[in-house]
C-alpha cells in the first residue's frame, strides 16, 4: 500500500535540493582564476619580449621603424570570445576592460606613464575597440571562422610608429586628459602578436609585413624570458627580413641561415674581434631546407645577443613534442632540431670565446693599472726617504 509523503517532508526535501543547487552555483573558481592570471602574465611577457626583440634585431631587419617602449592591452586583444560569466571573472582577475591600458613599460617610457593608465588616443587618433576576423581556412582545421581581431588598434599604432620614423614624436592622450610625448627607439617594423585566448591556438599566420601571429599553444607553453624572446624573434624574421629570406635561398647555391656570430657582432660590443676565430672554425651558416629553418637560426642568435641561451627554442620544441601539443611553423622537425642544436653549440663557443677575451682584456687593464701604481709609488719613494 503506497503512502503519500507529508507536506512537511516534501518541503524539507525541496529545501535540501535548493540548497544543493545553490552550492553548485557558487562553486570555487580558483582554478579558472589562476588560469586567467597566469595566461595574462604570459601574454604580457610575450608582448614585452616582442618589443625587446624588435630593438635588438634592428640592424638585421630590412624594414625598420620607431617602436614604442610600452605595451597596451584590453579585452579587445583576446581572439577568442568568452561567455559573460568567464569574461566577468577575467576582468576581475586582470583588471582589463574595453579600454586600452598600459600593462608593461620599459625604463625609456615617460615617468608620468604608469601601469594601468588608460590610453585613449595615439597621435590624436582614437584607439578603437575590437573587430571581427573571418578565417575561412579554419573550416578545414575544424576551428571557428569568426574571431575577435584587434586590427584597428594596430592600424593606429603602426601609423604612429611610421610618423615617429619621419620625425613626428609619438604622443599619447590619457583618459584623464594628460598628453605625454614618448621617446621611441628604432627597431624592426611590423608587429608580432599572440593571444592566450585564441580560437585557433595551434595556427601561425602572417599578414604581409604588418603582423605575424604566433600560435597561442607555443606562447602558453613558454616558461622563460629566453623562450618568449625566441618566439618573438621567430615571428620577426617573417615580417621584417625579406632580404634575409631571399639571401638564405641563394647564398652559395643552398638554403642557408645567418653567419654564426653575425648578430652577436652587431649587438654585443667587442664581439667583432672574435669573428675571424669563429669563421676559421665554423664560419659557414648551417644549411636549412626552408624559411622556417632560417627563422630558427635568426631567433637563436637574437636570444644570444640579448644575453640568453640560444637553445631556448629547441627546448621549447622538445617540450611541445613531449606533451603532444599541436603548433604550426614553430614546431621543429628532426632536421630543424639538428640544425638548431648545432647552431646553438657554435654560438655557445663564440660566447665562451668572448667571455675569455673580455677577461683577458680586464686582466691587461688591471696589469697596466698595477704597473702605473708601482711607477708612481717608486717615483714618490726617494723624496719620502730623505
Amino acid at each position: 500500500m503506497q503512502t503519500m509523503a507529508s507536506p512537511r517532508i516534501r518541503m524539507s526535501v525541496l529545501a535540501l535540493l535548493l540548497a544543493g543547487f545553490g552550492a553548485a552555483a557558487q562553486y570555487d573558481r580558483s582554478f579558472e582564476r589562476d588560469l586567467f592570471k597566469t595566461r595574462f602574465e604570459q601574454e604580457v611577457k610575450f608582448r614585452a619580449a616582442a618589443i625587446e626583440v624588435a630593438w635588438a634585431a634592428e640592424a638585421l631587419c630590412d624594414a625598420t621603424t620607431q617602436v614604442e617602449p610600452f605595451v597596451l592591452l584590453s579585452v579587445h586583444a583576446m581572439r577568442r570570445r568568452l561567455d559573460d560569466r568567464d569574461m566577468a571573472l577575467f576582468r576581475e582577475v586582470t583588471g582589463l576592460d574595453g579600454r586600452w591600458r598600459v600593462v608593461w613599460a620599459d625604463e625609456g617610457a615617460p615617468e608620468a606613464l604608469h601601469l594601468r593608465d588608460v590610453v585613449t588616443h595615439v597621435n590624436g587618433r582614437a584607439l578603437p575597440g575590437g573587430g571581427t576576423r573571418f578565417e575561412m581556412g579554419a573550416l578545414f582545421r575544424g576551428g571557428s571562422v569568426m574571431s575577435n581581431d584587434d586590427g584597428g588598434f594596430w592600424d593606429v599604432l603602426l601609423k604612429a610608429r611610421k610618423e615617429a620614423s619621419e620625425g613626428k614624436p609619438m604622443q599619447l592622450t590619457l583618459e584623464d586628459g594628460r598628453r605625454l610625448e614618448v621617446d621611441t627607439q628604432k627597431g624592426c617594423a611590423g608587429s608580432v602578436t599572440a593571444s592566450a585566448w585564441d580560437n585557433d591556438p595551434d595556427t601561425f599566420w602572417r599578414s604581409g609585413t604588418q603582423r605575424v601571429k604566433i600560435p597561442a599553444n607555443a606562447m602558453i607553453e613558454a616558461r622563460s624570458q629566453d623562450e618568449f624572446r625566441w618566439l618573438a624573434a621567430f615571428g620577426t624574421y617573417f615580417q621584417a627580413s625579406e632580404g634575409a629570406i631571399r639571401a638564405s635561398r641563394t647564398s652559395e647555391g643552398v638554403s642557408t641561415g645567418f653567419m654564426v656570430g653575425k648578430i652577436l657582432a652587431l649587438a654585443v660590443p667587442g664581439a667583432g674581434m672574435l669573428l675571424s676565430a669563429a669563421e676559421a672554425q665554423a664560419e659557414k651558416a648551417i644549411a636549412v631546407d626552408s624559411i622556417v629553418g632560417s627563422a630558427d637560426l635568426f631567433a637563436n642568435e637574437v636570444v644570444a645577443a640579448l644575453g640568453g641561451d640560444a637553445a631556448a627554442g629547441l627546448r621549447l620544441t622538445e617540450r611541445l613534442m613531449a606533451r603532444g601539443i599541436k603548433v604550426d611553423a614553430v614546431m621543429m622537425d628532426e632536421l630543424r632540431r639538428s640544425n638548431a642544436s648545432s647552431h646553438a653549440e657554435r654560438i655557445r663557443a663564440i660566447q665562451a670565446a668572448q667571455a675569455a677575451a673580455t677577461e683577458r682584456e680586464h686582466e691587461q687593464v688591471r696589469a697596466r693599472e698595477d704597473a702605473e701604481r708601482r711607477r708612481v709609488l717608486l717615483k714618490m719613494l726617494p723624496p719620502l726617504l730623505k
